[in-house]
C-alpha cells in the first residue's frame, strides 16, 4: 500500500474523534477559508458522506458489522491513544462516564477491550485493546485501504497526493484552532 494512502485513512480515523461541540459554523468556516476557497458546508457534506460510505465498507467483517458506530469510535480512540481512564474516553467521546462505562462493559464483552489496574496506582482502572480488538482493528484498515486504493488508482498520483496532504493540513489547522481538541 503506498505512503499517500495509508496517510489518507490515518487521517480520516482521526477526524472521527474531533468534538465539534465548542467550534461554531462561522469558526469553522473561517478556518476552511484560510486553506481554500470552497463552502465550509460543502466540505462537512463530504466528510458526512465519505463517513457514511466507509460504514457501508466495514460490512465484510461479521464482527464489526455488529458493533455500533459508537463503540467502533472508542475502539479507534483507544488504538490511537493507548490506555486510558474511563474519564479520558468520556471526554474524547463527549459522552457521560456512566455512558462510557456501558460502552465499555459491551466492548468488554465482545472482546475487544479489557480493564486493568494502573502500574502506579491500583485504585485507578485503564482501558485498553485487547489482541483480539487490534486484529479486528487491523483487518479492518486493511479492508478500508485497498477501498481507498481502489478509488485513488482512478486519481494521477499528483491527485492523489495532493488529497493526502490537503487532509492532513486540514485536521492540524482544525486541532490547533481554538475549541477544536481530539
Amino acid at each position: 500500500m503506498d505512503k499517500a494512502c495509508r496517510a489518507w485513512i490515518k487521517t480520516f480515523c482521526d477526524c472521527r474523534f474531533i468534538k465539534f461541540k465548542y467550534l461554531t459554523i462561522k469558526s469553522f468556516n473561517y478556518i476552511i477559508s484560510t486553506m481554500i476557497d470552497v463552502d465550509g458546508r460543502k466540505i462537512i457534506e463530504s466528510i458526512v458522506e465519505l463517513t457514511l460510505r466507509f460504514s457501508k465498507a466495514i460490512k465484510f467483517h461479521p464482527e464489526l458489522e455488529k458493533l455500533r458506530a459508537v463503540e467502533l469510535y472508542a475502539l479507534f480512540y483507544l488504538i490511537k491513544y493507548g490506555p486510558c481512564k474511563m474519564k479520558e474516553l468520556a471526554d474524547a467521546l463527549s459522552m457521560t462516564k456512566a455512558n462510557v462505562t456501558h460502552l465499555i462493559d459491551t466492548l468488554e464483552k465482545k472482546g475487544f477491550v479489557k480493564r486493568t489496574p494502573d502500574e502506579s496506582d491500583r485504585r485507578v482502572i485503564q482501558l485498553c485493546v485487547t489482541q483480539h480488538g487490534e486484529r479486528v482493528y487491523n483487518e479492518l484498515i486493511e479492508e478500508l485501504s485497498k477501498l481507498v486504493e481502489k478509488v485513488a488508482s482512478k486519481l494521477n498520483p499528483d491527485d492523489s497526493m495532493l488529497i493526502s496532504k490537503g487532509f492532513e493540513k486540514f485536521l492540524a489547522i482544525f486541532i490547533d484552532s481554538k475549541g477544536a481538541e481530539v
